[in-house]
């Protein structure tokens, strides 16, 4: 799992952008303190309209946790390409400090240090990935899923040129 979203868009964009549909699906929890920072993002380095985004409680967490929402999110995926989206990556963003691991773990973050956190996330992640990779294979022979891990605003930002 990476931390430095904006510097892995900015390998990406020139690529993407000059695609003509969306060919990357982002997976991310529907916290509000992070929505405006991927979309300011991605806009910000001409990706509009090039990723579809499909909003899940705890990202990996809440697809691996609810077999309906993990099913959801495979029929979301595969919808977008039946629509003509050539989605061939998968980014998972998941951030510190979310609710739904709260929730789904019982865990409290004041007691969490950062490693242990970020291993939890990873853990989550990996889960997913092994499931995407086993049911999209067929469809998706050279999917590509990444995932990252963002800061708290507290923590540090999202740099945007």
């Amino acid at each position: 799992m990476k931390t430095n979203f904006d510097e892995y868009v900015n390998e990406l964009a020139p690529t993407l952008a000059a695609s003509e549909k969306a060919s990357v699906f982002l997976l991310t929890c529907m916290d509000y303190r992070y929505a405006h920072r991927i979309v300011d993002l991605m806009d910000n380095k001409g990706l509009r309209r090039k990723y579809d985004i499909f909003v899940l409680a705890g990202a990996a967490a809440g697809a691996n946790e609810d077999e309906k929402w993990r099913e959801v999110l495979v029929e979301h995926i595969k919808t977008a390409r039946v629509v003509g989206h050539p989605i061939d990556r998968i980014m998972i963003l998941e951030h510190r400090d979310c609710g739904a691991y709260k929730e789904f773990f019982g865990l409290k973050w004041e007691d969490v240090t950062p490693p242990v956190e970020f291993e939890k996330h990873l853990e989550q992640v990996e889960k997913l990935r092994v499931y995407l990779d086993e049911v999209l294979h067929d469809e998706i022979p050279n999917l590509i899923i990444d995932s990252f891990l963002l800061a708290r605003d507290e923590d540090d930002r999202l740099i945007i040129d």
